[in-house]
């Protein structure tokens, strides 16, 4: 008998189609993605690994490598995807509510891209210190004005995949952060606070380093730091990174500032969960529209960052590990809310069901599974039988069966280790014997090698005639 192909996309997606026939992607540019953000999308601060005031300051700046949307690094979305290309809009400082709609805009000026990644909103809720937050209605209407954009866009610019990653909990960082130590200053509270709070006791400008020939100016740099204001330097850098101009402030009075009430805190807090409310609701009243998939990656809303995950250049910015932690809950949250895995587009057999006058027992499945990859591991086979589950009930030769993958491996990139892993669909064939195959795909189509990487198996339910359902059968790892 044939087998029934059952196309599971592994990793990542395939190519949407919109209503029109053609592929909601911007056809030209299959392997590209576009990220949209603010300076978390860019790794701002994210290499932190410093020892000295003038090493630090050296280091401050875009970390592209690391940045979790669209940095070189393995752990990036762009990675992730096998994107080869990339179109970064974000920019330091950026908001939904003042930067969205040129981002937007830029990006399909740009010719579009198969996936959209937009990590906006922190900002939205750092606003300086005696400035207003936005509402909950002024922060949707510029959601919605983006997607509406992007859905909406001509199919040769229009994405297949948008992503909307939630706002982060400033507020909680700021309650995390606010007693730690700052390379430069006592506390975190100390450059908060407009770069005013008191110098570390320990603070050294220069350390001596094996491998710099100039090591020997470290001492006079030290001495000279008792009548010197390096900290002017730090202020500098910092007040450039964020595109923060005229009278230099450190970013984010509204929270972070020891002389914002602490009502503005609450009222922060508060609209932080309401705008993921907002982008959580929008992703799925967008979501399909045009052929477009829209997602909502919302796990980095409700994380709580340690130290060990924040820049000591600012106490602020997720430092290399902390971006790869926000690369890894958007790939997850992704997988599991966006992604198709295992849709079943195969067709219904026709067979030849009878409804059995004596139908009381679902079928069962009989032992000695059978199976194997095929393709280079990109093919997983699978032939199981099923038998009646009572004498004289012949249901079991007559039964559908719902068929699930579930894997687990050396990263769980799949998104499908749960027990009984992703539903696929259901076949309904007239014999006993049921066999079926499982084609892994990449987001461009070409053949993922699952099960080089994973091991992988089936679950399946059969459903008698009637519509009873059985057990659900767990077989072989393969």
């Amino acid at each position: 008998m044939h087998a029934r192909i059952i196309p599971l996309i592994a990793v990542s997606l395939a190519l949407a189609v919109v209503e029109d026939g053609s592929q909601a992607l911007a056809g030209d540019h299959p392997h590209r993605i576009t990220c949209e953000g603010d300076s978390l999308s860019r790794g701002f601060n994210a290499r932190d690994n410093c020892d000295d005031l003038l090493e630090c300051i050296g280091n401050m700046g875009d970390d592209f490598t690391n940045a979790y949307s669209c940095g070189a690094a393995p752990h990036s979305l762009r990675s992730r995807f096998g994107a080869t290309s990339t179109v970064h809009k974000g920019q330091n400082g950026a908001t939904w509510m003042a930067h969205s709609a040129q981002q937007t805009s830029d990006g399909l000026a740009a010719g579009g891209s198969h996936t959209v990644v937009i990590g906006l909103g922190g900002n939205d809720l750092m606003q300086p210190l005696g400035g207003t937050l936005p509402t909950q209605a002024e922060f949707r209407t510029r959601v919605r004005a983006a997607l509406a954009q992007l859905t909406s866009a001509p199919a040769s610019q229009r994405p297949a995949n948008i992503i909307l990653v939630a706002v982060p909990d400033v507020v909680n960082l700021h309650a995390t952060m606010r007693t730690k130590k700052h390379f430069a200053f006592e506390t975190c509270q100390g450059i908060w606070d407009d770069f005013r709070g008191p110098i570390s006791s320990s603070l050294e400008v220069c350390e001596p380093k094996w491998w710099n020939p100039l090591s020997w100016l470290c001492g006079i740099a030290n001495l000279m730091q008792k009548w010197t204001n390096w900290v002017d330097g730090l202020k500098n850098v910092v007040v450039w990174g964020w595109d923060v101009f005229g009278t230099p402030r450190f970013p984010g009075g509204y929270v972070l500032n020891s002389a914002a009430p602490a009502s503005n805190r609450t009222l922060a807090a508060a609209r932080q969960v309401e705008f993921n409310q907002a982008l959580r609701e929008e992703a799925a009243s967008y979501n399909g529209v045009n052929g477009v998939r829209v997602a909502y990656a919302g796990t980095l809303g409700s994380y709580k960052f340690d130290a060990s995950q924040v820049s000591k250049l600012d106490c602020f910015h997720a430092n290399v590990t902390g971006q790869k932690l926000i690369a890894e809950f958007t790939w997850n949250d992704v997988n599991q809310a966006m992604y198709s895995i295992g849709a079943y587009t195969g067709t219904v057999g026709t067979g030849s069901d009878v409804t059995p006058t004596n139908d009381v027992v679902a079928p069962k499945v009989a032992t000695g599974w059978t199976g194997g990859w095929a393709d280079s591991w990109s093919t997983l086979r699978q032939e199981i039988s099923t038998v009646a589950g009572a004498a004289g009930d012949p249901s079991g030769n007559h039964a559908e069966i719902e068929v699930w993958a579930q894997n687990y491996g050396h990263d769980g990139a799949y998104g499908c280790t749960y027990s009984p892993g992703c539903y696929l669909g259901k076949l309904r064939e007239p014999n006993s014997t049921h066999s079926y195959m499982i084609n892994f795909r990449d987001p461009y189509g070409y053949a993922d090698p699952a099960g080089y990487y994973d091991y992988w198996r089936t679950w399946v339910k059969p459903i008698d005639a009637r519509g009873n359902a059985g057990t659900l059968y767990a077989g072989p790892w393969f």
